[in-house]
């Protein structure tokens, strides 16, 4: 059995691998040579590899998709954490000048607090990098895990979620609601009035309660939803228009009121805080790079943001 292994293993090399992780990530091989920066040809080169060392299919294909075996799915998703564990023990030796760098670092924020949050962050962050680049995108709430190991984020910024090792994180932010009304309303914003007024829900998902109706329904209270929209800044002008109400974060909501004319108020209801929360991934936890950035996201959101 031994010798069985060894033999294998003297057939792989971890491009092959690399291979095997991208198409069943991608499920197409033009997808899977473009994430590798390799030709079509260069990849199903190598896929013809893998199944003659495998001795399987590895993948079927089903219309536009190929489907993995049940060899793959098994084998898959480890090669992919092995991989990564690889890389960030690499990543320990190599020297990272934040001064000098070029290095893309990917941040995940949620849409609706993008246009509030990263400005601050990527001012603080070109500060001491000013040769490297960022980007923000969108990562689902359930793909978090898969982003960060994958390297499709290296950081996530989001609410608390449920996100177990070896998906790590800490604590940003813990901010109570307020709410938006027009600038001249004049009338209380009383429990009575938040519960019988229409209101502006903001998500970047398509469908489900948002955070603070999630919060309300364990209180037993419903909202009558007028809109919902993906960011705060097509909310607040909705408010301005319409006269309904906005529910968000108080730090968020104080900087709107001027910009677009509004009046901030108390959240009348006795709900849970909002949490921010910043997830990376322990595969890549001595990178020092990543070090580099959990640290200084960390401090410019604490020193920008607050």
């Amino acid at each position: 059995m031994n010798q069985i292994h060894s033999n294998l293993l003297s057939k792989i090399d971890l491009n092959l691998l690399r291979v095997l992780v991208a198409i069943h990530r991608e499920r197409q091989l033009a997808r899977a040579a473009t994430e590798l920066s390799l030709t079509p040809s260069a990849i199903s080169h190598a896929l013809r590899r893998l199944r003659d060392i495998f001795d399987d299919e590895l993948f079927v294909r089903r219309g536009r998709y190929l489907q993995p075996t049940a060899l793959c799915e098994k084998l898959a998703p480890e090669l992919n954490e092995v991989l990564a564990r690889m890389q960030g023990l690499i990543s320990r030796g190599v020297n990272f000048s934040p001064a000098t760098t070029q290095r893309i670092f990917r941040i995940g924020i949620p849409e609706a607090i993008e246009a509030e949050l990263y400005p601050r962050l990527f001012q603080h962050l070109q500060n001491f990098a000013p040769n490297a680049k960022f980007e923000s995108l969108a990562v689902p709430h359930s793909q978090v895990g898969d982003y960060l190991l994958n390297r499709q984020a290296d950081v996530v910024i989001d609410v608390a979620i449920t996100a177990r090792a070896p998906v790590m994180q800490k604590p940003l932010l813990k901010e109570p609601f307020a709410v938006l009304t027009r600038e001249h309303d004049k009338h209380q914003l009383t429990q009575e009035r938040y519960l019988t007024s229409k209101h502006i829900a903001v998500s970047t998902r398509s469908r489900g309660s948002v955070l603070e109706d999630l919060l309300l329904k364990e209180l037993g209270i419903e909202r009558d939803i007028q809109a919902r929209v993906q960011s705060y800044q097509t909310a607040a002008q909705l408010v301005s228009q319409t006269g309904a109400l906005l529910t968000l974060p108080e730090r968020i909501a104080k900087r709107m009121v001027t910009q677009y004319s509004l009046r901030c108020w108390p959240m009348p209801i006795d709900v849970p805080a909002t949490r921010l929360q910043l997830y990376w991934h322990s595969a890549y936890q001595n990178d020092p790079a990543l070090s580099w950035l959990l640290a200084n996201l960390e401090l410019g959101f604490h020193k920008q943001i607050s």
